[in-house]
C-alpha cells in the first residue's frame, strides 16, 4: 500500500475499509444534504450515490488522479485528491472531517504540497469563508470566480528569460 507524509500527518491509499469514513466525510461536507426534511437513512443514500458519481468525474475530469487519506495517529481525518496537470499541482478536493476542523490539517497537507511543487491551483466555494482565510493566508491569488466559486492559484516567483 503506498503511503506519505503531510507534515507530522501521515496519508494512505482508501481501500475499500474505508468506504463508510468516506461516505460520512461526504456528507460532513454537505450540510445542504443533512438538511433536508427526509429520513437520515433517504440522505445517507442520497450522499454515498452523489459521492459515487463524484468519484467517476473526477476520473474523468483529471488525468494522474491521485486519492490519499489523511491520518492523525491511527485515525482517518480527511481526504485530499490530486492530479498533476501541466506541471502543477491540482487540490481536486480536499475535505477535513468535522471533528478535525480548527487543527491545522488542511494547513499542514497544503504547505506540505506547497513545499512539492512550484504551483498549485484550487477551487473553493465562495459561502466558504475558513477555507478562503486559509488559503489567502497561504498565499493563494483569486484567478477567476463565477456565481458559486473561486479558481485560487499559488506559485513561486521564477525570472523568465527575456
Amino acid at each position: 500500500m503506498k503511503e506519505r507524509r503531510f507534515g507530522r500527518l501521515g496519508a494512505r491509499a482508501p481501500t475499500s475499509a474505508d468506504e463508510a469514513f468516506l461516505d460520512a466525510l461526504y456528507l460532513d461536507s454537505r450540510p445542504d444534504l443533512g438538511a433536508l426534511p427526509v429520513p437520515r437513512g433517504v440522505i445517507e443514500g442520497i450522499a454515498r450515490h452523489q459521492r459515487a458519481m463524484q468519484v467517476e468525474d473526477y476520473a474523468r475530469r483529471y488525468a494522474a488522479l491521485e486519492t490519499w487519506l489523511v491520518i492523525d495517529g491511527e485515525a482517518p481525518v480527511a481526504r485530499v485528491v490530486l492530479s498533476g496537470e501541466a506541471g502543477a499541482l491540482r487540490v481536486v478536493d480536499l475535505s477535513v472531517a468535522s471533528a478535525a476542523r480548527r487543527k491545522g490539517i488542511a494547513s499542514q497537507v497544503l504547505r506540505a504540497l506547497q513545499d512539492e511543487c512550484e504551483r498549485m491551483s484550487l477551487r473553493v466555494r465562495t459561502e466558504n469563508l475558513a477555507a478562503r482565510r486559509l488559503y489567502d493566508r497561504l498565499g493563494f491569488t483569486p484567478v477567476r470566480a463565477d456565481d458559486a466559486t473561486l479558481e485560487l492559484e499559488w506559485g513561486q516567483k521564477r525570472e523568465h528569460p527575456e
